[in-house]
């Protein structure tokens, strides 16, 4: 079959819009006349495969990595930089649209990656002491030569660790703070194999230090965190002083730390155990006192009345539950750090519910290469 990319959708494969169904091909650019076969039919979605492009973008290129068609790590690598902010974009805008009935008055602002070499933390499988990532779609280990997320030292120790033992499996955790190392190696059953003497590494920030170890949690592109929280201090500046924040799925306390600078009174909420370690050590090495920390799911948790609450959930979002919580609470501001468009735009459906309006909104391209991206937005209540 022969058919146009209208655009590329959540998840990267490309929109292709026939008379009698719309089918989603992979590996295309918007724009692009392509032949594909249609693969099958699953949950209610028409998937195909591309088989020749007849009319290729200017946007398209060589993928660089030579394992790009087989790893399941990147979808975006046969696109320009500039093209892959553009779907991303388009896909939060689409989102925005469908599922939140809302449409930004103004172009999103987008803060860029520099596009390879950028991962804080990457996760290998093992299988039989050979080192790689997932095929597309599977479970099947594609063995890699190269990574090119990777900064160059924490590449070079992901492909030749130390000799691990005979028929090891499991999943390679390797953390990078651009120069110094941490990795270990998750098994399945009994304790972790640690490979470097170095069990946590050190983050320096203007106000703070903030530390943590491969097994917990971290913003994943190295160039972004300071970013990040600048978004948030640049929102504070000027409005903090003796009030109330709460910092929901904190883990290590990346913007709990930042918080306590601004607010008499913070809370901290998290229910992961090596989490909670590491967040009341970066608490206690800061010389911070102001937090109450609750070993507690953030979903279900309930709260004291908030001036601002920060929220950066797992990619499944809140919950209406959650949503209805935080606007009892008094929350005069919302700052909600997301990485899934979708249930951003379910989530801020909710709060306009609530009397919330959308203020501030951006793109953080924490993940080139991959159709994933970050989401930055504050709401503030009518």
């Amino acid at each position: 079959m022969i058919g146009t990319v209208q655009a590329v959708a959540k998840g990267g494969a490309g929109i292709i819009r026939l008379p009698e169904r719309t089918v989603f091909v992979p590996g295309v650019v918007a724009g692009e006349t392509v032949e594909f076969s249609i693969q099958g039919r699953q949950k209610g979605i028409w998937h195909g495969r591309l088989r020749r492009v007849l009319e290729p973008s200017p946007q398209r290129r060589p993928a660089p990595c030579r394992h790009y068609r087989e790893c399941g790590g990147c979808n975006l690598q046969h696109m320009a930089y500039d093209e892959q902010l553009r779907c991303k974009k388009e896909i939060l805008s689409a989102n925005l649209n469908k599922i939140a009935a809302f449409t930004p008055e103004k172009p999103v602002p987008v803060l860029p990656s520099p596009p390879f070499r950028y991962r804080s933390k990457i996760e290998l499988q093992v299988r039989d002491s050979s080192i790689g990532f997932f095929r597309k779609k599977s479970h099947q280990l594609v063995a890699i030569a190269e990574c090119l997320l990777l900064g160059d030292a924490a590449e070079r120790f992901a492909l030749e660790p130390p000799p691990l033992p005979a028929a090891s499996a499991g999943v390679l955790q390797v953390l990078s703070n651009g120069g110094e190392l941490a990795a270990r190696l998750e098994k399945a059953a009994g304790a972790p194999l640690w490979l470097t003497a170095s069990r946590s590494l050190s983050f320096a920030f203007p106000d703070f230090s903030y530390r943590c170890g491969p097994e917990h949690f971290i913003q994943a592109n190295l160039f972004q965190m300071a970013p990040m929280l600048g978004l948030l201090d640049g929102l504070l500046a000027g409005r903090a002083g003796n009030g109330s924040a709460a910092d929901f799925f904190c883990g290590a306390g990346f913007f709990t730390l930042l918080l306590a600078r601004r607010f008499a009174r913070v809370l901290a909420l998290e229910n992961d155990p090596d989490n909670l370690a590491a967040l009341r050590a970066n608490l206690e090495s800061n010389r911070i006192g102001n937090v109450e920390v609750r070993a507690v799911d953030a979903l279900k948790a309930e709260l004291p009345p908030l001036d601002l609450a920060v929220l950066d959930p797992p990619r499944g979002g809140l919950s209406p539950a959650l949503v209805a919580r935080v606007a009892r609470a008094g929350t005069e501001t919302v700052v909600y750090f997301s990485c899934d468009s979708a249930t951003f735009a379910r989530d801020l459906r909710l709060f306009f519910k609530y009397g919330y309006q959308l203020g501030d909104l951006r793109l953080i391209d924490n993940f080139p290469q991959t159709d994933h991206f970050e989401i930055f937005s504050v709401l503030e209540k009518k």
